[in-house]
């Protein structure tokens, strides 16, 4: 609930800081009630509360604005609800990395934690967040054409099919999820690790080789730090997620009526508990009946001069000298 609490207020603020045109929804006590909101109602509720809050803004940008972006999140919804439904917390997610220039982390997370469908979702995400930054940036062009309602909505549609730098960005999502899915989920060691590097590197190269062709702008230092951080993010996520001891590896196999089953098994890192040590003190009566004791241990000749004979000279008697020189029952 806390985490839904900051991703919520962190969004809701990317939203106002570019296209906070409605200043109701810009309060601060506002922002607070979306954000405890989110914590009652599952990341469907809150994606769609968020969707809301950007058409109220661009309505009061403008109506053509606003249409367009109803449009547009219609045919999103439809695509990802076909795709990946449950992926719905990088959509929250996704304004928040936008915000904090670590847009290159939202693939790694999706291919360590989710499924390869998962970049539908990166892409339907990049898509509003593109949109809502391209409106910020053209705000004055769009009011100027106020009475040419064809040409702004000619003008914003424009603005999304070509914006070679959102394509870039997908393309490159896409690969590095789908890859980093692929390799982690192969049977090798270390497999998370040499996902999130190939992974890394895949994203990265894309990145360049898309901006050499296409012109994107983007910043090869920016991108360098991004996919690094992002790297790091996915380091964190497999210390807490897939933290296994190569050392103790442990390989079966079994069989059962129609198969033999061969098994590699790796253990988990696991935190050690102390062990409880328990002292268990054991006492002894004080008072014991003596004469129990005795009748049971010690022989009842000790005090006689023919059980010293008995003890100390019995391997010298002979078979006679048993039959003569001691009692029946001392003999048997």
């Amino acid at each position: 609930m806390v985490f839904r609490f900051i991703i919520t207020f962190l969004a809701v603020g990317f939203i106002n800081d570019r296209i906070g045109y409605r200043e109701v929804l810009t309060q601060t006590l506002l922002v607070l009630i979306v954000s405890l909101l989110s914590t009652l109602i599952p990341p469907g509720g809150v994606a769609g509360i968020l969707a809301v809050l950007i058409l109220a803004h661009l309505y009061s940008l403008s109506l053509t604005a606003a249409a367009v972006g109803l449009a547009l999140f219609l045919l999103l919804m439809l695509v990802f609800f076909r795709f990946s439904p449950k992926d719905t917390i990088l959509l929250l997610i996704a304004p928040v990395c936008f915000r904090l220039g670590i847009p290159y982390a939202l693939p790694v997370i999706a291919g360590l934690l989710f499924l390869p469908t998962s970049a539908v979702t990166l892409a339907v995400g990049y898509i509003v967040i593109y949109f809502v930054e391209f409106i910020s940036e053209n705000r004055a062009t769009i009011e100027a054409a106020s009475e040419d309602q064809l040409g702004r909505f000619r003008f914003l549609a424009d603005g999304i099919m070509q914006n070679r730098t959102m394509m870039v960005m997908i393309l490159a999502a896409v690969f590095t999820t789908v890859i980093i899915y692929t390799i982690r989920r192969l049977a090798m060691k270390y497999a998370w690790i040499a996902a999130l590097v190939a992974g890394s590197i895949v994203q990265m190269i894309i990145l360049l080789v898309g901006d050499m062709m296409f012109g994107t702008g983007i910043s090869v230092g920016k991108a360098f730090l991004g996919v690094l951080a992002g790297a790091l993010i996915g380091l964190v996520i497999t210390f807490f997620a897939f933290s296994l001891d190569y050392s103790r590896i442990e390989s079966t196999q079994f069989e059962d009526d129609e198969y033999y089953y061969y098994v590699k098994a790796v253990p988990k890192y696991l935190a050690a508990s102390p062990r409880k040590r328990t002292v268990k003190k054991i006492s002894t009566p004080v008072q014991e009946d003596r004469s129990v004791r005795q009748d049971y241990y010690e022989d009842p000749y000790a005090d006689s001069q023919e059980d010293d004979l008995y003890f100390e000279d019995l391997d010298s008697f002979t078979d006679d000298e048993y039959d003569s020189g001691l009692p029946e029952d001392d003999y048997i």
